[in-house]
């Protein structure tokens, strides 16, 4: 039978990497702060991209917390992944005032399929090991890879120089 305790390495790699990567962002975001805090939408997706790498960060804390049930340990994911989707719902809702030239800028951090996708997984195996079955342990592999892999992606876009619809980002690393 396989219990959280034979997460440990999981969670304590999961972890690891989680914290890694949010320091990434916050190194990427601040190479462009002054053209990121000045954009609604770009701040927005920072913050989205802070929840993918939260999310997997408290998973691994409450997978490595001793000696605790399995109800316990679900409802910590559930409330992990129901806590996320309504910080990722405000994120979002931030970006739907913005004006063309704005979306497209931000199009290219707009992850919902996989945000949701990692949420749903979270909660999932939450429910699942709720009701006292280890098997929703396995749904918090493909949830955290789905979230760290869209979140390095979203960091990638951060460290380039963002620009709007019809600026050439060669002429503004010129200026």
């Amino acid at each position: 039978m396989n219990t959280p305790a034979d997460w440990v390495g999981f969670a304590e790699m999961t972890g690891s990497a989680s914290g890694a990567l949010t320091g990434l962002l916050f190194v990427a975001v601040s190479l462009n702060a002054t053209r990121i805090a000045g954009h609604q939408g770009l701040r927005a997706s920072a913050a989205q991209t802070l929840v993918l790498f939260l999310v997997p960060l408290a998973m691994a804390m409450a997978l490595l917390t001793p000696g605790q049930a399995h109800w316990a340990l679900g409802g910590e994911l559930i409330a992990t992944g129901l806590v996320a989707s309504l910080v990722l719902r405000s994120t979002a809702s931030k970006k739907h005032g913005l004006g063309e030239d704005d979306r497209q800028l931000i199009s290219r951090f707009n992850r919902r399929s996989a945000s949701l996708f990692v949420l749903v997984l979270f909660v999932s195996s939450g429910a699942t090991l709720a009701s006292g079955a280890d098997a929703g342990l396995y749904l918090l592999l493909p949830a955290s890879v789905v979230s760290l892999i869209s979140g390095v992606l979203n960091a990638w876009y951060f460290l380039l120089v963002p620009t709007t619809a019809g600026q050439d980002s060669t002429s503004d690393r010129r200026r």
